[in-house]
């Protein structure tokens, strides 16, 4: 087996993950609040204010943007330490573990809680007679478990090929901008595939954004390889987030009105450009450590696992009261399923036997 001094920590990337963590639950908020029929919602308000359901969306809009391709990115970065470390055998099966597990009680324990018995079942039956299955969020833990077993499989193929570049630069901003062009048809494709073979077929959710993310879990790794994050720069970040915001205001109102669906049109944009503007933000503002972000970044991935549960229980007692104003409803909703998240995270952390998979 190959050694390899182990990476310096990035703290910054911890902070990442736990503040992605939050707005993913926020994210889901605001589909609980009455945007999106995801089981437990709340119902729609009064015609009046029903506009507000737009501020949700846009909300959301921003988070699709970036936020589930930066959370493939990070995890890649730490694909290949961790694999010189185990090997392909001891890699893969820690990953089946702290990945498999949450998502089957994902399937098996949370989906009857918080749905129904008859739900969990049926859900299950229909892979076999559609191959689509709901994994709720643990779509993610899945997706990340079949990356990371294509990432071993072409590891124990090239082993032993030349040796690595290590002094690469950071991708010139011409090529950055070229990807994001080129990827407009692989988005495209991945829409139309999403279109035929379901939303959640094999359990991979939306395929629509597959592309960038697998374009996203490879950069990981390369950065990893080429240490990009100690090369990103202001004038990265600058760039990035100038490009989220002219894919957003200009470029999706021109794809629109060519009676395009904007969303692939933009997407390169967006998720390279906003990622470039947060990992440099967080590098330069929150590279530490403190006891509350070690904390929170520790039990992170627990709190998004279970992140359902204390939103639908928070949805079912608040329905008898809810106001008629949206944004009411998302904060009431929001504040009790973050911190309900991160405390049942917490518990789950210090159980002996789950702390060893979460």
């Amino acid at each position: 087996m190959n050694t390899q001094v182990k990476p310096r920590r990035y703290d910054f990337l911890d902070n990442i993950k736990w503040v992605l963590a939050v707005l993913v639950i926020l994210h889901h908020c605001a589909s609980t609040a009455g945007l999106d029929p995801i089981g437990y919602n709340l119902p729609h308000v009064k015609e009046s204010m029903q506009y507000q359901y737009g501020i949700l969306g846009s909300f959301q809009g921003i988070n699709q943007s970036f936020f589930m391709s930066l959370f493939f990115f990070i995890s890649a970065y730490f694909v290949i330490p961790s694999y010189e470390r185990k090997g392909a055998g001891r890699f893969m099966l820690d990953k089946l573990k702290r990945l498999g597990i949450p998502t089957l009680i994902t399937l098996f324990i949370i989906f009857p809680v918080i749905g129904s018995v008859d739900f969990a079942r049926s859900n299950v039956e229909g892979f076999f007679l559609n191959g689509n299955i709901i994994l709720g969020v643990t779509w993610f833990c899945w997706t990340l478990i079949v990356f990371s077993g294509v990432f071993a499989l072409c590891r124990i193929v090239i082993t032993g090929s030349s040796k690595e570049q290590l002094d690469k630069p950071f991708p010139a901003l011409w090529k950055i901008l070229l990807f994001a062009v080129v990827m407009i048809p692989v988005n495209f494709f991945g829409f139309y595939l999403m279109k035929m073979l379901g939303q959640d077929f094999l359990g991979f959710h939306l395929l629509k954004y597959f592309p960038l993310y697998i374009s996203m879990f490879y950069f990981g790794i390369q950065a990893y390889k080429y240490q990009w994050l100690d090369k990103l720069e202001f004038k990265h970040a600058f760039a990035g987030i100038l490009m989220w915001i002219i894919a957003k205001a200009f470029i999706a109102p021109i794809a629109s009105g060519y009676g395009l669906y904007d969303e692939m049109v933009t997407r390169g944009f967006t998720v390279i450009g906003m990622s470039m503007f947060l990992l440099y933000g967080f590098k330069i503002l929150f590279d530490c450590k403190g006891k509350w972000s070690s904390l929170l970044a520790r039990t992170a991935f627990a709190a998004y696992v279970v992140q359902n549960v204390p939103m639908k229980f928070a949805a079912d007692l608040y329905q008898p009261f809810m106001a008629q104003t949206p944004l009411i409803n998302f904060v009431v909703i929001a504040i009790p399923s973050v911190i309900g998240s991160f405390a049942i995270g917490y518990l789950i952390c210090k159980t002996p036997v789950l702390k060893r998979i979460f």
